[in-house]
């Protein structure tokens, strides 16, 4: 194990360096029992400081590890059946084969996609490189990106796509099932050809693009990607194909203290449930719940301070880990992140996104935000964390102008107006007056 190695994704094997020690990364591929949940939230506690996050991707990170502690952990997690995915990231429907809108059973390709994978080329391939595969259910992964992406249309037709989610990836064509892994291998060769460091996006310019389908022409039909899909809910009831239900809860902006991940996993037990799931979006999936049970534990979820509804102003709210577990950050975005969603409730109609980011990395949220606060005391306005800042603000004074932003929006709306809509209609000058902000010169 190399825990101080950088640039690439920390996973059990190659945690990566933070704030408050190494933080290790596991992309579960199936529903994870009650069982080894506890026994992976008893593990955080051990070997780490007992903080765990769920991940926009929904991935489960462990924080707090120590370069004496990682390798035990690592142990633990591979016993327990976690983290020994292998390269590259394989992303999939967080019901999949599970989903009752899916039109297929697809966990068996998944198997032989990843015994296919397990030769080369994907030992050559950078560990960057992730592959999606969409089920088409109802919890389908649109606003995800991936290097490689596979979407499900029905049981005869496959979308196959590259870098970018399913609006901005560039499209290849489709392609019949039993050819898919030869065309997603195929793929992943032409990414393994440019080297190690090389992703999807270094093939989808227009001469890289047309050159690789040319090269996929005998397996794949060129013919118009499918239509875009409204936005995927994971919070809430979901109908599953055996006839029960999965129930959608999230951590409050992510992260939480492996008792409480163990109190949720003990209750969601004792309410019947099979097992349990990240997902993306930052949420867990707690599976195989009658419909009456599904509200017995949301209920309780709620009573912890989970985020239960769609409609929760905190899931508006995205805010990293920040300082002082990140030794990056010059910024308590975690601290700030709740008060925020507090002083700006009217404000977070689900049109937009505040963006709390302990530097101009953007960990938590790389696109744009209708407002993103910068550590130590920068503002953008639909804008990235990386972007030059337009202003700038007190960490002191942040919840108070919070407020009177809040206030200025409501007395500038017209009837039937979004929260993005008037932002976006008073400029990023009056919002940082708004605030109390200064304007940034240079």
């Amino acid at each position: 194990m190399n825990a101080l190695r950088r640039g690439a994704c920390p996973s059990i094997a190659d945690p990566m360096p933070t704030g408050d020690g190494l933080l290790a990364r596991l992309m579960p591929s199936a529903p994870i029992s009650f069982e080894t949940f506890i026994a992976l939230c008893e593990a955080s506690q051990i070997h780490g400081n007992g903080v765990m996050e769920i991940t926009q991707r929904g991935s489960l990170q462990v924080r707090g590890l120590s370069p004496a502690s990682a390798l035990p952990f690592a142990r633990t997690a591979t016993a327990l059946g976690l983290g020994t995915e292998g390269a590259p990231a394989i992303l999939a429907s967080p019901l999949f084969g599970l989903d009752a809108p899916e039109s297929l059973d697809l966990p068996p390709f998944i198997a032989e996609l990843r015994a296919e994978l397990a030769e080369d080329p994907a030992k050559a391939i950078g560990p960057k490189v992730s592959v999606l595969i969409d089920g088409g259910g109802a919890l389908h992964l649109d606003g995800l990106p991936a290097d490689l992406r596979l979407r499900v249309q029905n049981a005869s037709r496959f979308h196959l796509s590259i870098a970018g989610d399913a609006a901005t990836s560039g499209s290849l064509g489709w392609v019949e099932p039993d050819r898919a892994i030869k065309a997603i291998a195929h793929v992943l060769a032409a990414i393994a050809d440019r080297g190690r460091e090389a992703r999807a996006r270094d093939l989808a310019d227009g001469a890289g693009l047309s050159a690789l389908r040319t090269s996929l022409a005998g397996l794949l039909v060129a013919e118009p990607p499918p239509p875009p899909r409204p936005r995927a809910e994971p919070i809430g009831t979901h109908r599953m194909n055996d006839g029960r239900v999965a129930q959608g809860i999230a951590l409050a902006f992510g992260y939480g203290e492996a008792a409480l991940l163990q109190r949720l996993a003990q209750a969601a037990a004792r309410c019947g449930a099979a097992s349990m799931r990240p997902a993306p979006g930052r949420t867990l999936l707690i599976i195989g719940l009658t419909l009456a049970a599904a509200e017995e534990f949301a209920a309780m979820a709620a009573a912890e301070g989970c985020v239960v509804q769609p409609d929760d102003v905190r899931r508006h709210v995205v805010a990293c880990a920040g300082a002082p577990a990140c030794a990056s950050a010059a910024l308590s975005t975690r601290q700030l992140a709740p008060s925020i969603a507090q002083a700006a409730k009217l404000l977070l109609d689900g049109s937009i996104t505040i963006h709390v980011s302990g530097c101009s990395k953007g960990c938590a949220h790389s696109a744009a935000a209708a407002l993103t606060i910068v550590g130590p005391d920068r503002l953008i306005v639909r804008g990235r964390a990386c972007d030059a800042p337009q202003g700038r603000i007190e960490p002191s004074n942040l919840i108070a102008g919070m407020g009177r932003l809040q206030a200025e929006i409501l007395r500038s709306r017209v009837a039937g107006e979004h929260s993005a809509e008037i932002l976006s209609r008073i400029g990023p000058a009056r919002v940082i007056d708004s605030l109390g902000g200064e304007i940034a010169h240079g």
